[in-house]
């Protein structure tokens, strides 16, 4: 099990189960030990991947995370000053290092985010885009129920 979600998902059982100052505690353990933001409260699909132990990463309470994603190090993923509504990121999604996904935005599924892209708006499913701020590059073909390998 990735080291990221395990710390998560005891954390998050503590906090479901009305133990918040222990759930706390895990939070405060990955911000020193993986230097990451990881909320208690953070709503994280099965199957879900840190590599890289998240290095670096900062995540809103309120996100929604789906099932099967690869997320790498230095992501942030949160809201936006003055506007209402958190990103909701779809299942098989993969997150490219110091990628920031900000604002009331979905994350369709099997779509990939590319490395240091800056997502304001929303991403339909099976899409690849990149750059600052993020444009569509092209479709992933590979979105039919599989797990696309990270590109390298």
């Amino acid at each position: 099990m990735d080291k990221i979600f395990g710390c998560w998902k005891v954390s998050n059982w503590f906090y479901r189960h009305k133990m918040r100052p222990i759930g706390a505690l895990g939070r405060f353990i990955m911000r020193v030990v993986f230097s990451a933001d990881v909320p208690y409260n953070l709503t994280i699909g099965k199957g879900t991947r840190f590599p890289h132990c998240a290095l670096g990463s900062l995540f809103h309470p309120a996100v929604v995370i789906g099932e099967n994603c690869v997320i790498l190090h230095g992501v942030t993923v949160g809201g936006r000053s003055g506007r209402h509504g958190l990103p909701v990121i779809g299942n098989n999604v993969w997150i490219g290092a110091h990628a920031i996904i900000l604002g009331n935005v979905k994350i369709g599924d099997n779509a990939i985010i590319g490395a240091g892209s800056v997502v304001l708006h929303d991403v339909e499913a099976n899409a690849v885009v990149a750059g600052n701020p993020a444009r569509f590059i092209k479709w992933n073909n590979a979105g039919k129920g599989e797990i696309l390998p990270p590109p390298m």
